[in-house]
């Protein structure tokens, strides 16, 4: 018996894009094709998807949403799991923002905590690691593969620390990621800047502090034989500076970029102010441009949202001092329907290379394909719907809590209709029909 039947779809695969319907029962994919529809047609819900398209669940590997020591009443892993099941969004990868999870006792907490409070399924980073002492293996044995750590304040790590934290996972088969901004570069640009205004904090976090310390990390990844993951890469010239390494090194290096870096540059930061404060912080048009071709081409390998909530009248405060505000932007439920309207729709990107950028790399760096990103028969039952509509971005439509968003008033081309996750509706036209606890913690050893 089908549960449920999706028809007339445009389905997405690796191999390019055809019509066809997709059967779901007990949770997974049990058909997808241009024949399922007449094959399945005792299913108990039939979905008209007709002019749509079908893409698996975005798996996002990079977002901050719980930490009950820093985040306000409000924001914790309930609200901004809905926030990213209402974008499209149907597997989180979850990393420390302030609390550091560098203990198996801690790693065990977090994990049970957000398993009582999450929509989506999820897994957890380790990180921020400091110091050099982590037992990596007991933490790994707890269910991660990735450990996180900081070339830069304010959880920044000794070259010796990031290099025994490498050997150490490196040797226990699992992965390091590392925020690539060198401190001593951002410290001299700091000491040159007089001034509290949104614009000079673009001027505090230069480019060649991001060039640099991909160049190191890569070389310490090679001595370390350790897999690195260089997170929300800024910059065209970033990219390619990483790519480097992808081509010769004996060891994968994988580079990820974010949508905001794609979406804006300095330039916007006059009108947006300190709706765009972020780390590494934005970069020139012209780095846009490069960053996008990486995208294209393939020297970037995933996008993630690295997604950071704050209330509005937080980043408020950044209009009269832009130091106060955390940085970090929201941006998990907007990340899909910015990359199919400004990537898809302006034909820098083809739907094959979205579903890679955001399905399919993602959940095979996390270590979950092709039970997730994918919609092969068998697998999870995580399908998402875009709607192909023009549309003005406004924070009063989405669900995220916060009250904004920088990509308010922006007119785009693709909007998330129907999310679907284990089989089940969560998510339609960003109203939630789910509850929290639905989730499950995903292990990846």
């Amino acid at each position: 018996m089908t549960d449920r039947l999706i028809e007339g779809a445009r389905i997405v695969s690796a191999t390019g894009v055809r019509e066809g319907a997709i059967a779901i029962a007990d949770g997974q994919i049990r058909a997808v094709g241009p024949d399922v529809a007449s094959e399945h047609g005792d299913a108990t819900d039939v979905i008209d998807a007709a002019g749509m398209v079908a893409l698996p669940g975005v798996v996002d590997v990079h977002n901050h949403l719980h930490d009950p020591e820093l985040f306000p009443e409000g924001i914790d892993f309930a609200s901004q799991t809905a926030s990213a099941a209402a974008g499209g969004v149907t597997t989180v990868v979850e990393l420390p923002t302030q609390t550091p999870i560098t203990t198996p006792e801690a790693f065990r907490k977090k994990r049970e905590a957000c398993a009582d409070l999450a929509h989506v399924d999820f897994g957890l980073v380790a990180g921020n690691v400091e110091a050099p002492d982590v037992d990596v293996e007991r933490i790994m044995a707890e269910g991660t593969r990735d450990f996180k750590t900081f070339t830069a304040e304010p959880y920044r790590a000794s070259d010796g620390a990031i290099v025994s934290l490498m050997e150490d996972v490196g040797n226990t088969g699992g992965k390091v990621r590392v925020h690539c901004e060198t401190q001593g570069i951002l410290d001299h640009a700091r000491e040159s800047i007089d001034g509290n205004t949104p614009d000079v904090y673009m001027d505090s976090r230069p480019l060649e502090a991001e060039l640099d310390a991909i160049n190191r990390m890569g070389w310490f990844a090679e001595y370390a034989d350790c897999p690195l993951h260089v997170v929300h890469v800024s910059s065209g010239s970033g990219a390619r500076e990483g790519g480097r390494f992808k081509s010769r090194a004996n060891v994968p290096v994988t580079l990820e970029t974010c949508p905001h870096y794609l979406a804006f540059s300095k330039d916007d930061v006059e009108e947006k102010g300190p709706f765009l404060k972020v780390n590494p912080s934005l970069k020139s048009p012209a780095e846009v441009d490069r960053l996008w071709d990486a995208v294209r081409d393939g020297t970037i390998d995933l996008v993630a949202s690295e997604h950071f909530p704050t209330y509005r009248d937080d980043r408020e405060r950044g209009w009269e001092n832009i130091w106060e505000p955390y940085a970090g932007l929201p941006s998990i439920e907007t990340m899909l329907e910015f990359l199919v309207s400004a990537g898809v729709h302006e034909d820098r990107l083809s739907w094959t290379r979205l579903r890679e950028l955001v399905c399919s790399r993602p959940a095979r760096e996390a270590g979950i394909y092709p039970c997730k990103g994918s919609l092969r028969e068998g697998t999870d039952a995580d399908v998402v719907l875009v709607r192909e509509e023009k549309f003005t971005v406004s924070a009063d439509d989405l669900q995220y809590v916060g009250g904004w968003t920088p990509y308010e008033g922006r007119e785009w081309s693709a909007r998330v209709d129907t999310v679907i996750a284990d089989g089940d509706i969560i998510a339609r036209d960003h109203e939630i029909d789910s509850s929290p606890g639905r989730g499950t913690f995903l292990a990846r050893p």
